[in-house]
């Protein structure tokens, strides 16, 4: 257990920064109890004591790490520009002639915007090229905008491009396996190709807000982007080679390919986290002391939060980190406990165990989930890993051998179908949102199906879950009628036909997830 309290106190003492008065008092006290309850003979309250007062200096030497992160935290003075940058992620479109990326400048992380003909120019380049560029810098104003932007401390407004170098040989390997990919896939339609290239690459760049709407809808936003499964799978097919390797060839084996999947999908959190569980887990092994996803868990937590604490605030790995705790604690003594072959146990144990466990952080951060994530999940889900590894197997050989691309894509065009399907089918169902009453009945129900041992009392509290939703059906699934007027200014007119009033300017995807929320599936007129 002290792994996870260990764990839990880097978390709290990342999140919440304290002065330094506060933590130098709070460490001293911490240092003085653990002190007093390492002295010989100690009984097992002094232990326990030493134990906390050893979990209090965590918590302050965290929180100081994420202070004095903060604290150099120092943007340089607004003026032009002329040198290199290292490109951080690819280039997203944000208009017809503009364009916007992130770069690594004189050691300081920034957001590099261009327009017109020096978009054009800059829309080829990828993640982990160096570009040399001339422009403008100019600062943040917000001191605390760093928390929600990554570390950035201003814009470079890009006026003109100069050379463009490769960058270094891992990235130039990532790069050129990412180009192959994405070749290979232009015989896929457009929305196809999107879905593909965000489910086995993460990028998300040429989904259309259609497409997005619906996964967001069915509860499949998830894999729209890479995850940590996606890391299981990489590890599974490298798993032929690596079985006949020594230890610590294996463990090379694995470095060096989690480290070309991390460049090409751009680091993203939930792969960090993935990657770093990976190589805990390899690394156990090789020294012959094999550890459980638990522990693999709190250990990547406390790794990646110290080498940067600033991961705490992201969203993203906030949720991978609790759907693997769901995961790898949950589901095994679930899956022991429902009816049924063991496939499907597995399949919904896992998927339960998931959803439940982030559905808080949800209900929080976007104020309701979508009672269609549980099935669609368990519709869609099983197709994710198959895609995933044909996708970066023969997907790098149709991008070498492009005349028999499409052919090769025939299977990776089924999967996909099948995937878009269930997210459209499940996003046109009723819009039934669950809030937190609803959460809490049916985490009610499911801790009582680990707690009870008897077969009628397990079936009680599926009826339990059961009533929970039906009640959450009832509730919300009539869709509303007359005015609906949405925050974003989108104004829904239902009678004898449907107008939509478009007070505002508003994106594609709020207007679509108005539409949706106010229970429209046809619109007879828009007005804008």
């Amino acid at each position: 257990m002290m792994w996870h309290a260990v764990a839990a106190s880097v978390m709290v003492g990342s999140w919440y920064r304290f002065g330094p008065n506060v933590w130098s008092l709070v460490a001293i006290v911490g240092a003085i109890g653990i002190v007093a309850g390492s002295a010989r003979h100690q009984c097992k309250t002094r232990r326990r004591l030493a134990g906390l007062a050893a979990l209090v200096v965590v918590t302050a030497a965290s929180s100081w790490w994420s202070q004095r992160a903060v604290d150099n935290f120092v943007p340089p003075e607004a003026g032009p520009v002329d040198g290199w940058v290292t490109l951080t992620a690819d280039v997203r479109s944000t208009g017809p002639v503009s364009v916007r990326t992130q770069a690594r400048w004189n050691g300081h992380r920034v957001s590099l915007s261009a327009h017109g003909s020096v978009a054009f120019e800059l829309d080829n380049a990828l993640a982990g090229e160096q570009v040399h560029v001339v422009g403008t810098f100019s600062p943040l104003r917000d001191p605390e905008h760093w928390v929600r932007w990554r570390h950035e401390v201003g814009t470079i407004s890009v006026t003109s491009i100069g050379q463009v170098a490769p960058g270094p040989p891992v990235v130039e390997t990532a790069n050129l396996l990412r180009r192959l990919l994405t070749n290979g896939a232009e015989s896929l339609d457009r929305d196809d190709r999107a879905i593909f290239t965000g489910m086995v690459l993460g990028d998300d760049r040429g989904q259309s807000p259609l497409v997005a709407d619906d996964f967001r809808a069915a509860g499949l936003g998830h894999l729209l982007v890479v995850s940590g499964q996606n890391v299981a799978f990489v590890i599974a097919l490298l798993t032929p080679l690596t079985r006949r390797l020594r230890p610590a060839g294996r463990l090379g084996v694995v470095v060096v390919a989690l480290g070309v999947f991390l460049t090409m999908t751009r680091f993203e959190a939930s792969v960090l986290r993935a990657s770093t569980m990976a190589g805990f887990s390899v690394a156990a092994g090789v020294v012959g002391t094999p550890v459980d996803g638990r522990r693999a868990l709190s250990a990547a937590i406390v790794v990646l939060l110290i080498v940067d604490p600033f991961l705490v605030r992201v969203l993203a790995f906030q949720l991978s980190a609790l759907a693997t705790a769901g995961i790898v604690w949950l589901s095994a003594p679930l899956a022991q406990r429902l009816p049924g072959p063991e496939l499907w146990r597995v399949a919904v144990a896992t998927t339960v165990s998931a959803q439940l466990v982030v559905s808080p952080l949800l209900v929080i951060t976007f104020g309701s989930v979508p009672l269609a994530a549980l099935p669609a999940n368990l519709l869609a889900g099983p197709m994710s890993g198959p895609l995933m590894m044909w996708g970066v197997t023969a997907g790098l050989v149709a991008g070498v051998v492009e005349p028999i691309a499409p052919i090769i894509h025939v299977p990776s065009q089924l999967m996909v179908r099948w995937i878009s399907a269930v997210a459209a089918t499940s996003a046109t169902a009723p819009p039934v949102m669950l809030g937190l009453r609803h959460l809490a009945a049916v985490t009610a129900a499911i801790g009582l199906v680990l707690l009870v041992r008897q077969r009628a009392a397990r079936w009680g509290a599926v009826a339990l879950a059961m009533a929970a939703l039906g009640h959450a059906w009832i509730a919300q699934a009539v869709p509303e009628t007359g005015d609906f007027a949405a925050a974003s200014g989108v104004v829904v007119y239902q009678g004898d036909a449907t107008v939509v009033v478009l007070d505002n300017p508003a994106r594609s995807e709020v207007v679509l997830e108005a539409l949706r929320r106010s229970g429209v599936r046809r619109v007879d007129a828009v007005v804008a």
